[in-house]
């Protein structure tokens, strides 16, 4: 009931904050339309050097102001004048105009009367050129204050480009009081600057996780919410590192971030929602990526002009989010939980993004000045999405770690618990799975009359779905018992019933049956690596290499078998590949040759305890300190004299 209450109260409050975002009567401020009255012209350099407002006002060259404005042109330094007659202080006692936006100008008048410069020239320069040093003016606030004389007279601001920056006006400007201007600057400085240091909060948090849990959907949320943390930080100047000295550094950042932005928010999109290979939210991000570097190297070498970019950046923004709407009311038809949070968000993004839009355009009356909570409402609503299946995730990966506990005691359980004292040999045994659970397995069986059988086994792979197999390996291993005494016959049987039960899965084993009276053993493999044979008597080192195709893929295989003589003092070395496999920090294999050496070296020292030192000279050269890479098993057997 009180998730039924919350979400009812969610539903009713968003409409009602985009319906208040989207009209200005509860604002102390006007916006000034394009329609009302806005001219411009084009300054040559001599043109502007004896700029005049007396002169301007006699002008006929002015036209109707087009924002923005866009020229497919060759971006170069250009000049220009927009003008508005001041007819009406619309009942504002000091009444003020707030110019909002990209927003670069050499000079602003009222009448004869200079009410503000933002940027000037350099004195020393003489008659403006290209090459005259553009002076930041570090008093200057974006506040025109209009006094009581300029009523009836023409406002003139006087823009110049650089070629980077578009030229003019990029929003209406704002009539109002000057109290409540400064109070709106303040305002958005310290709304963009919370919501940067929100989402990089965000981003740092959602990193911890993916550390913690390596999911790419946790990656993809720290590139997007890292970003656009870094994206609104730039737009309140960063307190002051970049924007009261120059405009340009945070100009760059904020245009590199706001291409970056819907690449990083498609394909988190993408990562949550995205199905099959060419899903259409995959093709969007990887379409934005193409688009953006041409774009952006376009406009950076000024082969196109910025303003260019930004339009047809713009544009191309809206379809897409009407995609994601699509994609997101998918996601809700489907029934996924909380896939309502999606279309909520999309939906409030696409909505206040294109208020913010069309009102730049002059095309409603209005102050754009919601898309940023529109972004705000997408990023929370993406939040508690992504943490609905995160927490669903959570819930169910600790299931399965309680399962694979489970899996791991019942393993542990069809393993020997220690190695048998048979007289007269001395078993010593290493086990390590390279997860909870394994795919290796081993077993011992005294068969009477002073013969005994030894098995190693190793289902290709590692993890719960080996180990699945390795105990239905050692299921077969015990329901044929009657052919522990015949090695090949046993690994035939195995076989069989592994061929119906593995799925695919092959398991590579080495049956190994000793006969002390007779002093002989029978060996026979299937696919298993070899193991060492040392000869007391003759102080050698045998490797023997029997062979046979690995258990689990063909029906109907026989193996072989291969008999050898030993001598009481005689020692064998049993072992899987995942010892001799792994690697250290060079990429080399511990490999066959120094599992020999280390071998030899433990029969030269006469150990107490040889599996001790055989793993000795294993992580001295390795360096493996924590789980190995693939499941490990050595036995290690000496026929005492």
């Amino acid at each position: 009931m009180e998730r039924t209450y919350v979400k009812k109260l969610f539903l009713i409050l968003l409409p009602l904050f985009c319906f208040i975002s989207c009209f200005d009567s509860l604002l102390p401020y006007k916006s000034v339309k394009w329609s009302s009255g806005w001219e411009y012209r084009f300054l040559s350099e001599e043109e502007l050097s004896y700029f005049q407002p007396a002169i301007e006002n006699l002008s006929l060259d002015y036209q109707p102001y087009h924002i923005p404005y866009v020229s497919l042109e060759k971006p170069t330094h250009k000049y220009l004048s927009a003008r508005i007659r001041f007819r009406d202080p619309i009942g504002y006692a000091e009444p003020s105009l707030l110019l909002r936006g990209l927003v670069t100008f050499f000079d602003a008048y009222c009448g004869e009367t200079k009410l503000q410069t933002e940027f000037f020239r350099n004195s020393s320069t003489g008659i403006s050129s290209s090459q005259d040093l553009i002076v930041y003016n570090r008093s200057f606030v974006p506040i025109l204050h209009l006094p009581k004389e300029c009523l009836g007279n023409h406002i003139y601001i006087v823009f110049f480009s650089d070629g980077i920056l578009p030229l003019g006006f990029s929003e209406p400007p704002l009539y109002g009081d000057p109290t409540d201007h400064h109070k709106a600057i303040a305002n958005r400085t310290q709304s963009f600057a919370s919501l940067g240091f929100l989402f990089l909060i965000l981003g740092l948090f959602s990193f911890y996780l993916f550390e913690r849990r390596k999911k790419k959907q946790l990656l993809a949320f720290t590139w997007f919410s890292s970003i656009s943390g870094i994206h609104f930080l730039s737009q309140s100047g960063f307190f002051g590192l970049f924007y009261y000295d120059s405009i340009l550094p945070s100009f760059i950042i904020f245009i590199s971030t706001l291409f970056l932005i819907p690449i990083s928010c498609l394909y988190f999109f993408d990562q949550l929602v995205g199905v099959g290979r060419w899903n259409v939210i995959r093709m969007l991000w990887q379409f934005h990526v193409l688009f953006s570097i041409v774009i952006l190297s376009l406009a950076f070498t000024e082969t196109i002009s910025m303003s260019v970019g930004i339009v047809t950046f713009v544009w191309l923004c809206l379809p897409t989010l009407l995609i994601q709407i699509f994609v997101a009311w998918g996601q809700v038809l489907a029934k996924k939980p909380k896939a309502i949070l999606l279309l909520v968000g999309a939906s409030a993004l696409f909505i206040l993004n294109a208020h913010d839009i069309l009102s730049s355009l002059g095309i409603l009356d209005s102050v754009p000045r919601s898309s940023h909570w529109g972004f705000f409402i997408f990023v929370i609503c993406l939040t508690l999405y992504g943490e609905n299946l995160f927490r669903n995730s959570e819930i169910k990966f600790g299931t399965l770690q309680k399962e694979i506990v489970t899996a791991a005691r019942i393993q542990s359980a069809i393993l020997p618990p220690s190695p048998p004292r048979w007289e007269p040999m001395d078993i010593h045994v290493y086990y390590q799975p390279s997860h909870e659970v394994g795919g290796d397995f081993y077993d011992f069986q005294a068969l009477g009359g002073r013969k005994f059988g030894i098995l190693i086994a190793d289902v290709v792979g590692h993890g719960l779905g080996a180990s699945i197999i390795a105990s239905l390996s050692k299921f077969a291993f015990f329901q044929h018992f009657k052919h522990w005494s015949n090695p090949s016959f046993l690994l035939s049987a195995m076989n069989e019933d592994l061929v119906k039960k593995s799925f695919g899965r092959f398991t590579t084993a080495t049956y190994f049956h000793i006969d002390l009276e007779s002093q002989k053993f029978m060996v026979s493999s299937a696919g298993h690596p070899s193991f060492f044979h040392w000869k007391a008597e003759s102080k050698e080192l045998v490797e023997i290499k029997p062979k046979g195709k690995p258990l689990g893929i063909l029906p109907g295989l026989t193996y072989g078998e291969e008999e050898y003589p030993f001598k009481k003092g005689d020692q064998f070395l049993f072992y899987t590949d995942g010892l001799t496999e792994e690697e250290n920090v060079d990429r080399l294999e511990y490999g066959e040759k120094r599992l020999a050496k280390s071998f030899l070296d433990t029969i030269a020292k006469q150990s107490v305890d040889p599996m001790a030192n055989i793993l000795e000279n294993f992580h001295y050269f390795t360096g493996l300190s924590g789980a190995p890479h693939d499941d490990i098993t050595i036995i290690h057997l000496h026929v005492k004299a």
